[in-house]
């Protein structure tokens, strides 16, 4: 085995996580903005954005158990957790923080989602657009500290991808201030709130 599979795994999950996100945000905003038509929800597009969301923590996770276990970096549970711990000679400390920072974000996406029921709309709705945090701060990590990003197969995949993002949000802002949709997924749609009938009994 090479002694560098970890560093691959490094690289390579990162990458899967990155694009996982961002996909999934822009699932997100095809949903919101209605995009694809004018239903409350499209049960296939919500599904996509899930998926896509659970793919980018599955290989973030991957990408955190291979730096710990990778003896060249020797990072710890400080180093991947808290940011302005970690440092690698060639890097700024801020472009590893960038990193964690997005992972925090991530994880409060993901557990407010998972308790969405439990939430009121407007702070669900507030919490969610945290998502854009985790596409932000991931997106300084990557392009300050991977070493990939000069690939222009990865660079043409993220630019093209954040445009589309870029425009389906500006696309959504103006829908809001015309008055559009403001609730990107029924409610009743997740299973998470009775049919109005069933509420009545």
């Amino acid at each position: 085995m090479s002694d560098q599979i970890f560093w691959f795994a490094t690289r390579s999950s990162a990458l899967i996580s990155w694009l996982g996100a961002a996909l999934s945000v822009l699932a997100g905003l095809m949903t919101s903005s209605r995009l694809l038509g004018r239903r409350p929800t499209i049960p296939w597009l919500v599904d996509v954005h899930r998926g896509l969301a659970g793919l980018s923590v599955a290989f973030l996770a991957v990408h955190l158990v291979s730096l710990y276990f990778d003896e060249f970096i020797q990072f710890g549970l400080a180093e991947l957790f808290v940011p302005w711990t970690a440092s690698i000679p060639g890097l700024s400390d801020s472009s590893l923080a960038y990193g964690v920072i997005a992972f925090w974000l991530l994880v409060i996406v993901q557990l407010t989602s998972l308790i969405r029921d439990r939430l009121s709309d407007d702070v669900w709705r507030t919490l969610h657009l945290l998502s854009f945090g985790v596409l932000g701060f991931g997106s300084l990590h990557a392009f300050q500290a991977g070493s990939d990003v000069g690939n222009p197969i990865v660079l043409g995949v993220a630019i093209s991808t954040l445009t589309a993002i870029g425009l389906l949000s500006l696309i959504r802002v103006v829908r809001l201030r015309s008055g559009g949709p403001t609730d990107p997924v029924d409610r009743r749609q997740l299973g998470v709130e009775p049919p109005v009938q069933a509420r009545r009994r």
